[in-house]
């Protein structure tokens, strides 16, 4: 009798636990799994899980009559009472994607008009902190895009075979120029400007940029701040060469809230432990702060300020020609970026301002270059539904830029001592762009959308009059495929330097044919394109003045075993440019563009990548002789007749990447090593020469190198 009680007292309580864990799956309206979802009690906050990398969750409840709040940044708030609730069954979780509704109109302001036509939408989660290309960089995670032809290591984007000084990137609404640090070092998030933490969408236009912006020829990344903060935390993060901290704080509820951050980099113990894989660094300090605020006023107004100040220092040796020396540079760079948007019944009004000013200096043998860059730009655009399925956006955009250069320079370009001859100039030159455009989206039905937009100039002092138009035809065969035809004329001023110090016109015809589809865990993108661009790019002894540009890209991604990844690009391009009538091999001719990754990504463990890239090494001009200048004591070298006649060896680099994310209450630990070509390959990326030019050496990219760290965040 006994026994039999405690059996039934047994399965009486064990009913009841079983009940009381809810256990389910978190998914967007097309069933694909969302990852780091927040799920807690309404009463009780500090109780709470988040779904893993497949979606998955459990958590104990205790009190039936509660409320489950389910929150992730850029889908709506859902609240779920517990009640109504089968907690025998596996419960779905299916989550919107956010939108501002007013008056039954809805009106997608964070996203930009031509989002359905841009190639790459990119997930901060999935691109950027998961991709072991990217170390946790937004602009470096571009560099793995099968479009991205960026050769040099730098997270400076270079789209389908075009120069990174035609594509710009926007931030906000505003053109951030040089959107790179100076300092080129392996760090987690350290070679682009923008701290992914603050960022909520960016999208990357390959090609055939939309004419909302101005001032590219080539392509264009938008990056979009975020206007929700889900919760308070606090970030404090270390690694072999950087300390830093990052705050979110909500000021009042779905209101207001500030981001503030700040980091500290520093080289000792980086180049310490590796110092021979870095025989041309010396030191390095660098410092920057960012402040982003972003606040509601009623229901129809939204003001957002950003601003950032860096402050970089840097010391190494380089070599040029036959001159090895010391290398000094100082960067001190602040910009502010500020917008407001205004919802109308039918619409978004956008003001977008920024200012930017710099000093930058650059200190190589008897070279003292020094640049102040002074920048403003303002837009005012405006968003009008027109119809439930057209769209239009049209608007007008002020951009000032001004640089002053001053120093020494070379007298003889081949004679860089400190003693070697040169002179002092001092240059300053302004331009103003002025513009006005028109755009529109159709969604005729279904299966077609029309896109199509014009904008040109208001000339100011010597200016040329120029007129950029685009189309793009997308057709949606079915829900797994579609095709995008689109083409255009563009126009940009060129960013002037030290060497080049003019704003020079340059223009872009292109046309491009974009295929994607996708099925369940598999992704299958191609393209091919062809551009025309004219260009007045200065290269040292000549000008560039047409590319001809034609591509093929492939890509391949499919997910397996659960916490599996494969992806494969390769890119062919054909490219020649032309010089004084001449056409030679361009920088970026390649017969083929590999870049593959294989990833491991199991919550409960940990995460790891293997990435590797291969192409043809780049062409560059040989030196087949020289004659002794007994002014200057240096041999000037001859170069061959034949431009672009010798090309470095294949590049070749196998990188590793480890992370682990560890969740325990309100805390969590993430930590990260990287390895970086595993191999040690010696890729070749310059030609240097002896005294007198009869040997030759070659100079290299970044040789093996280890970086790690850890990361600690509060939600408070």
């Amino acid at each position: 009798m006994r026994f039999i009680i405690f059996l039934f007292l047994s399965l009486f309580f064990s009913k009841c636990f079983s009940q009381n864990l809810l256990q389910g799956i978190v998914t967007d309206k097309r069933g694909e799994p969302i990852f780091a979802v927040n799920l807690y009690l309404k009463s009780a906050k500090q109780k709470g899980t988040t779904s893993d990398f497949d979606g998955n969750f459990k958590l104990n409840i205790d009190n039936l009559n509660d409320t489950l709040i389910v929150s992730f940044l850029g889908f709506e708030t859902k609240e779920i009472v517990l009640s109504s609730v089968n907690f025998s069954k596996n419960f779905v979780i299916i989550l919107q994607e956010n939108a501002q509704t007013l008056n039954e109109v809805i009106i997608t302001a964070r996203d930009p008009i031509s989002e359905e036509f841009s190639v790459v939408k990119m997930d901060m989660l999935k691109d950027v902190y998961l991709n072991p290309i990217s170390q946790g960089d937004p602009l470096l995670a571009i560099t793995s895009l099968p479009a991205s032809t960026t050769v040099n290591e730098t997270a400076n984007p270079s789209l389908r075979g075009s120069s990174s000084d035609r594509s710009r990137v926007i931030l906000n609404g505003v053109p951030i120029y040089n959107p790179v640090r100076a300092s080129s070092l392996n760090n987690q998030g350290f070679f682009s400007l923008f701290n992914p933490e603050i960022i909520n969408n960016m999208y990357v236009y390959a090609s055939n940029p939309p004419l909302t912006y101005g001032n590219t020829s080539a392509g264009l990344v938008e990056i979009q701040t975020i206007k929700n903060l889900e919760s308070n935390q606090l970030q404090l993060s270390a690694s072999l060469a950087s300390t830093g901290f990052f705050l979110s704080q909500k000021l009042k509820e779905e209101v207001s809230f500030i981001q503030v951050y700040g980091n500290y980099q520093f080289s000792d113990a980086f180049i310490d432990i590796q110092e021979k894989q870095f025989p041309n660094i010396s030191d390095f300090k660098t410092k920057d702060a960012g402040v982003n605020f972003h606040t509601k006023i009623g229901n129809k107004v939204e003001i957002n300020s950003y601003n950032y100040f860096i402050n970089e220092n840097f010391n190494g040796f380089d070599e040029q020609f036959t001159y090895r020396g010391e290398v000094i540079t100082k960067n001190k760079r602040f910009f502010s970026v500020n917008n407001i948007k205004y919802y109308t019944n039918k619409g978004v009004l956008n003001l977008n301002s920024s200012v930017n000013t710099s000093k930058q200096s650059f200190n190589f043998g008897n070279i003292n270059a020094k640049n102040k860059t002074t920048q403003a730009y303002t837009s005012l655009d405006y968003k009008w539904l027109f119809k439930e399925n057209l769209n239009f956006q049209f608007g007008a955009s002020y951009d000032f830029q001004r640089n002053r250069f001053n120093g020494s320079a070379p007298t003889f370009f081949y004679a860089l001592s400190p003693n070697s001859p040169n002179s002092v100039s001092e240059t300053i030159i302004s331009n103003t762009i002025l513009e006005t455009y028109l755009y529109a989206k159709w969604d005729i039905n279904e299966q077609f959308a029309l896109s199509t937009g014009v904008r040109g100039n208001i000339p100011t002092k010597n200016q040329d009059y120029y007129f950029s138009s685009q189309l793009g035809l997308k057709y949606k065969l079915n829900q797994k495929q579609s095709f995008l035809l689109s083409g255009g004329r563009y126009h940009n001023y060129s960013t002037p330097n030290f060497l080049a110090r003019s704003y020079n016109l340059q223009s872009s015809n292109q046309i491009a044919l974009d295929y994607k589809y996708s099925l369940n865990k598999t992704l299958i993108t191609a393209a091919t394109y062809y551009k025309n661009e004219t260009s007045n790019q200065v290269n040292f002894f000549f000008t560039i003045d047409k590319v001809n540009t034609f591509g093929i890209e492939l890509f391949f991604e499919h997910n397996f075993y659960k916490y599996f990844k494969f992806s494969f690009a390769n890119s062919f391009i054909n490219q020649m440019i032309t010089i004084d009538n001449e056409k030679y091999k361009g920088q970026n001719d390649f017969a083929y563009l590999v870049k593959s990754t294989l990833q491991y990504n199991n919550p409960r463990l940990f995460s790891i990548a293997l990435t590797y890239i291969t192409r043809p090494g780049t062409y560059y001009n040989p030196i087949i002789g020289s004659t002794f200048d007994s002014n200057t004591s240096f041999y000037e070298p001859t170069f061959s007749e034949k431009l672009f006649s010798k090309q470095f060896n294949n590049y070749n680099r196998l990188d590793l990447s480890l992370s682990k994310y560890i969740k325990f209450k309100k805390n969590a630990l993430i930590t990260f090593a990287s390895l970086n070509n595993i191999f040690n390959r010696k890729n070749e990326s310059q030609i240097l020469y002896d005294t007198d030019y009869l040997s030759n050496r070659f100079g290299f990219f970044q040789f093996r190198t280890i970086y790690f760290g850890i990361t600690w965040q509060f939600d408070y």
